[in-house]
């Protein structure tokens, strides 16, 4: 899985940066989490049916990404 350096840490949650990450819901799959809206779109797009781009929190080291909805 792909994660871009550089993105900030979530403040609110030690071990877990900021950032858009790419998912599909069921299954559940963490693409990969990026520093900008737009290459997470194209990443997403790319990925095939059922991915979407979010922006939320990843916990370093595992497939862990929580968004709004």
């Amino acid at each position: 899985m792909f994660v871009a350096e550089g993105l900030k840490p979530d403040l609110d949650n030690e071990g877990w940066v900021k950032g858009w990450g790419v998912v599909r819901k069921s299954p559940w799959h963490l693409v990969g989490v990026y520093a900008t809206k737009d290459v997470a779109e194209t990443k997403a797009a790319s990925s095939g049916d059922g991915y979407e781009a979010h922006y939320g929190s990843h916990r370093l080291g595992s497939d862990d990404f929580i968004h709004g909805m």
